[in-house]
């Protein structure tokens, strides 16, 4: 049983955020991504989790890898990943919830978190939060 604990344990640490981050094209450092964000006039989408959450991988695996979903992030948004426990001292304290994953839409202007999600969302369900998000940031910016 220890053995098996042990390798879960490294399986888990050796899919990072930045892993993901690679994979998906996502960023994994704020300030860059941030940085981005603002020259594009995107909004900043921060996705927090740990590396030893099993549903962060779940909304990694199938939700965030999604073609469809993946395609329309990426047209309207800078993805950003961090990993809570790691990347603690690389992004704001603001966005350093004990709630896991979280998605954090976030205005590239005022850096501010104007719509968030809290944990594991099927593919359904994160592409309309994603689709919200965009209509929330379109209206705020028509304003």
């Amino acid at each position: 049983m220890r053995i098996f604990a042990l390798l879960i344990t490294i399986v888990f640490s050796l899919y990072s955020s930045e892993t993901v981050a690679q994979q998906l094209g996502y960023y994994s450092d704020y300030k860059t991504a941030l940085s981005v964000a603002q020259k594009e006039q995107k909004p900043l989408m921060l996705v927090v989790v740990t590396s030893y959450c099993p549903w962060c991988r779940k909304l990694e695996r199938k939700s965030l890898s999604s073609p469809l979903i993946h395609q329309y992030i990426k047209a309207h948004f800078i993805p950003l990943i961090v990993d809570r426990n790691k990347d603690a001292d690389r992004f704001p304290k603001t966005f350093q919830t004990p709630r896991i994953p979280t998605v954090f839409y976030i205005d590239p202007d005022s850096t501010k978190s104007y719509w968030e999600t809290v944990g594991y969302l099927s593919k359904s369900e994160f592409s309309e939060s994603v689709h919200d998000a965009q209509k929330m940031f379109e209206q705020k910016r028509h304003k």
